[in-house]
């Protein structure tokens, strides 16, 4: 069986009532870099609707703050939103708002996961139209799409993405194990899981240079709790500060 045929079969099995994730969910995060705070980054989940019919909406932002952004000057507002049908499992939009420091960038693109197309309004990508493998995902669904299926012990995951007008299939790398120290509802030693996504640069996802560790609780909900990226000079950090799960209305809607 076909890598996309795979992904076919198991969206076309989804209960989105039974999803890791669903509406009301949302971690916050705090960025450091060298100790020093840089910033915060959320990750949430809202309940949209397309056509009438359902769909989740992911939403990321990432903000400067403190002394770093002060001491050199460089801001960073990003917003990230996919629209992502839980019943097919495929991607049906991303948009990016993107302002680091003097660039800036935005970006739309809209899929039409049975045709295979991806129409793509953005002044950096000259193309508009591209042909895709069926239900290719956007990057942002790809990283819920992970937590859905979960990456294989000693394995990886891979799958089909369109991003910044390429496509390519996203390897998610396991890498081991580790118990944190983390703030409610989590707590002391809480096991997690760490993965490696090998991205492309320019996602707007926390990822400047394709190197990207993240910890996952170790539990069905698979819950980003910690992420690290290679920079220039050392690494940047995210760590958990806050998290609100789903609420049992948003599941059952």
């Amino acid at each position: 069986m076909s890598l996309v045929a795979a992904l076919l079969a198991v969206a076309s099995a989804l209960d989105p009532s039974s999803l890791p994730f669903g509406p009301g969910e949302r971690a916050t995060l705090k960025i450091t870099y060298a100790h020093l705070l840089a910033g915060r980054a959320t990750l949430s989940v809202i309940a949209h609707e397309i056509d009438g019919r359902p769909v989740l909406r992911f939403v990321t932002t990432a903000k400067s703050q403190g002394f770093f952004a002060w001491l050199f000057h460089f801001r960073v507002d990003d917003l990230t939103t996919a629209d992502w049908d839980p019943e097919s499992g495929c991607s049906l939009a991303i948009e990016k708002r993107l302002r680091e420091g003097r660039a800036v960038r935005d970006q739309r693109v809209r899929f039409d996961p049975v045709a295979g197309v991806a129409e793509v309004d953005d002044r950096k990508v000259p193309q508009r139209r591209f042909e895709l493998s069926p239900c290719t995902l956007d990057v942002l669904s790809a990283f819920f799409v992970a937590r859905l299926r979960g990456v294989p012990d000693g394995g990886e995951l891979t799958l089909p993405v369109f991003d910044n007008g390429k496509s390519y299939l996203l390897a998610v790398r396991f890498l081991g194990r580790e118990r944190l120290d983390l703030p409610p509802p989590f707590g002391r030693k809480t096991p997690t899981l760490v993965v490696e996504p090998l991205l492309l640069e320019g996602t707007g996802l926390f990822v400047k240079e394709g190197r990207l560790k993240i910890w996952l609780s170790d539990d069905a909900r698979r819950v980003p709790v910690r992420m690290r990226s290679k920079v220039a000079i050392g690494s940047v950090s995210a760590d958990l500060e806050r998290y609100e799960a789903a609420t049992p209305a948003g599941l059952s809607r």
